[in-house]
């Protein structure tokens, strides 16, 4: 009877642990070197430096927080790729009134290659008055060693005037 329930209870360490192994093989693998979390840190760091643009008004900085192959799809706009399209679209947005985002990453999620952040954004003009909140979703793309946003694309929260009758 001792040797059945050994025979047992080694059948059954052994299943556990290929049951582990499987699950390790199911998971995603991990580049060497990659840290989400440290991406986490460095999108933090360029989000910073993207609402400081606005608030100083540099388009060159702006554009540099992205890939110099980005795109971006603004609201009731056609995509606009490259740093020149960028460096276009931020003097615009300036020159409307736009001096400071807040943006407020909710998920990030990815890998070596690309990653992904969802959250929210609340655009400020002078003396912090609210022009408009809304939501985005950016991919970010190391280039250069550094994570800058590859694709970026925003809608806002805010329902469009109803038209006059």
């Amino acid at each position: 009877m001792k040797q059945i329930f050994g025979l047992l209870l080694i059948a059954s360490a052994i299943s556990l642990l290929s049951s582990c192994n499987n699950e390790a093989a199911k998971s995603e693998p991990v580049a060497a070197g990659f840290s989400l979390d440290s991406v986490k840190t460095a999108i933090e760091a360029s989000n910073k430096v993207f609402g400081e643009c606005w608030a100083t008004g540099d388009s060159v900085r702006f554009a540099g927080c992205y890939t110099t192959d980005a795109c971006i799809n603004p609201p009731s706009l056609p995509r606009m790729c490259g740093s020149k399209a960028i460096t276009s679209f931020f003097n615009g947005g300036y020159q409307m009134g736009v001096r400071n985002i807040k943006i407020t990453t909710q998920e990030v999620m990815g890998g070596a290659e690309t990653v992904s952040e969802m959250g929210t954004y609340e655009m400020f003009g002078d003396k912090n008055m609210s022009l408009d909140k809304g939501k985005f979703i950016v991919v970010w793309k190391q280039e250069n060693g550094k994570w800058k946003m590859h694709r970026d694309v925003w809608n806002s929260d805010t329902m469009p005037p109803t038209p006059a009758k």
